[in-house]
């Protein structure tokens, strides 16, 4: 979270300001490995928060990718977010590899032309070595055009939502942010309509069925269930290009070529330079009411598990 806040990304701590969101369950367990191969690991969560156990898919498919060439671990029976999953991907690029992760959510999006939530916010990540001074080309993106932490942040500032990102219970178009919380009936919208309403469809098959994860349609909701998914892949560009450090040379004159045909910004470039300038300051700016809950929690005496 203190990374998402340092690069500027609702995935902060903004995720406090309702902390049911990312508390642990009563009755948790230990992280369970229920199959691995030499290659691969399904992990089940045992209803941990969501970075707990992506973390640990996170190391793992490092591991296995760095000794296979490639590996792919999965998460399943987590009750809340990942966060921002360039901290896993830059974490997987940032070791020579390739990254790819997905991560599936309750029921916070419709499909383009539905009333009502059916996908998570389905982000995608990739995290590509590069010699670039700047470290790694990650690309994180949502498939919605509002993630649940954005909202709940508009929530809290009372901020409007932009055009075109919500619909309230009746299926009309609202910047209202408490109309379109998918907790009181309304929805997100996908971004670039029917074509991120495909990449969710894609995100919520390889990112949640694929693990394991609950699922759209069954008889109750994936929020009832609370078994978030996520996957992540990793891949040594050895596989295709022996000469990794001339690989990564190439992706940094790629990247240089892309910058300088105009007034470009690289993935991951706006997110970078407000980290800068957050560690150059010291400090992070964060809004009254969400300083106020933080402080609430600091004070109130801890759950009992």
């Amino acid at each position: 979270m203190c990374y998402a806040e340092l690069h500027g990304n609702n995935q902060g701590i903004a995720k406090l300001y309702d902390p049911t969101q990312m508390a642990p369950l009563p009755g948790t367990s230990p992280l369970k490995i229920v199959h691995e191969t030499p290659i691969s690991a399904s992990i089940d969560g045992g209803k941990k928060p969501g970075m707990v156990a992506l973390t640990k898919a996170t190391d793992m498919v490092i591991e296995k990718a760095k000794r296979s060439g490639f590996a792919i671990c999965g998460t399943h029976n987590t009750p809340s977010s990942t966060g921002m999953l360039a901290y896993y991907a830059r974490k997987v690029a940032e070791c020579d590899l390739i990254a790819l992760v997905f991560a599936v959510s309750p029921e916070f999006v419709a499909p383009y032309g539905g009333k009502q939530a059916v996908f998570g916010t389905n982000p995608l990540t990739w995290g590509i070595p590069s010699a670039s001074s700047e470290g790694p080309l990650v690309f994180d993106m949502a498939t919605a055009g509002m993630t649940l932490f954005g909202a709940i942040t508009a929530k809290a500032t009372n901020s409007p939502l932009p055009e075109g990102v919500g619909i309230d219970k009746e299926g009309n178009p609202t910047t209202d942010p408490h109309a379109a919380f998918p907790g009181n009936g309304g929805a997100f919208l996908p971004i670039a309509g029917h074509k991120g309403s495909g990449l969710a469809l894609i995100v919520e098959l390889l990112g949640g069925v694929l693990p394991g994860a609950a699922i759209p349609g069954q008889e109750k909701t994936k929020a009832v269930q609370k078994s978030w998914g996520n996957t992540i892949i990793a891949i040594d560009p050895a596989l295709l290009y022996p000469d990794v450090q001339g690989y990564k040379e190439k992706v940094a004159a790629v990247c240089a070529h892309v910058k300088g045909s105009g007034s470009v910004k690289l993935p991951g470039e706006i997110e970078a330079a407000i980290a800068k300038r957050n560690t150059a300051a010291g400090t992070i700016e964060v809004g009254e009411p969400l300083w106020a809950k933080i402080r609430e929690l600091a004070a109130s005496p801890p759950a009992k598990l």
